[in-house]
């Protein structure tokens, strides 16, 4: 169906994107206006709550339109407009940053502090390393509270592993007695995978120095995507460090660091 532009509400904390709209693809669109997609609103009052198509409106409005071509969406159960845009403007059209992501993970984490960083990072996009640290500045700045067990996408609560430091291993024997023989194995086999890739570091062509491996990821992934590819390597390599340190010094505990 085809409405005025003037039943159109526009409510700008619906906007899932963190700089706003963006003049150059409003322009691109103001070429293509035959070819747009229905703009998709939900029905509030005597008018329609825009939804999806904010940078559509904006060029309809430059072109002096006077209709556009619309899709009424029931609004979702839970009333979480914000929600259903984003999930709206992540599948289609100019796709969403970083910044946007990790805005609304923290969004997320702001009103479901219990869910896993797993169900926050299928939501928003995110790998759940970068949930993670997103989750850690919020606690630390206190606009979130540190809770012991969070909720995954099956609806159970599972506890919260503490975290340790970096620096120094557990005097506590390890506790291996939950694991079975079948999943020591598959762990091992983890590791020595692992430990045979690290070392076709070697074989890598470009691969001289840490600033070629640097130059490189910025070069194809664009900053965007390297910072999250930075933050899954230095948050996933956490605990396959202290393994290394930890069996070292169990085999060899006079061998220092």
């Amino acid at each position: 169906m085809k409405i005025h532009l003037q039943q159109i509400k526009v409510d700008g904390n619906l906007q899932p994107r963190v700089g706003g709209l963006d003049p150059d693809h409003v322009r691109e669109l103001e070429a293509v206006a035959e070819h747009w997609p229905p703009l998709l609103v939900v029905k509030q009052g005597e008018g329609y709550l825009l939804v999806d198509g904010f940078h559509r409106l904006a060029a309809a409005q430059n072109l002096g339109l006077e209709q556009v071509a619309v899709e009424v969406l029931e609004p979702p159960t839970d009333g979480d407009l914000y929600a259903l845009a984003f999930a709206l403007n992540a599948v289609h059209g100019r796709p969403l940053s970083l910044s946007d992501r990790r805005a609304f993970a923290g969004r997320l984490l702001r009103t479901h502090p219990e869910w896993a960083d797993r169900e926050v990072g299928r939501r928003s996009g995110l790998s759940q390393p970068t949930v993670a640290r997103v989750r850690e500045d919020l606690e630390r700045e206190a606009q979130i509270p540190v809770v012991t067990g969070r909720v995954g996408r099956d609806g159970n609560t599972y506890p919260v592993r503490p975290a340790t430091e970096d620096s120094g291993a557990s005097d506590a024997p390890m506790d291996v007695s939950s694991a079975s023989p079948s999943a020591q194995r598959a762990l091992v086999g983890y590791f020595r995978e692992l430990a045979d890739r690290l070392e076709a570091q070697a074989e890598l062509d470009g691969f001289e120095t840490i600033a070629d491996g640097v130059e490189a990821c910025l070069a194809i992934l664009g900053e965007d995507e390297a910072l999250d590819l930075a933050e899954r390597l230095e948050w996933s390599s956490r605990d396959v460090l202290r393994v290394a340190r930890d069996l070292r010094r169990a085999l060899r505990p006079d061998d220092g660091d």
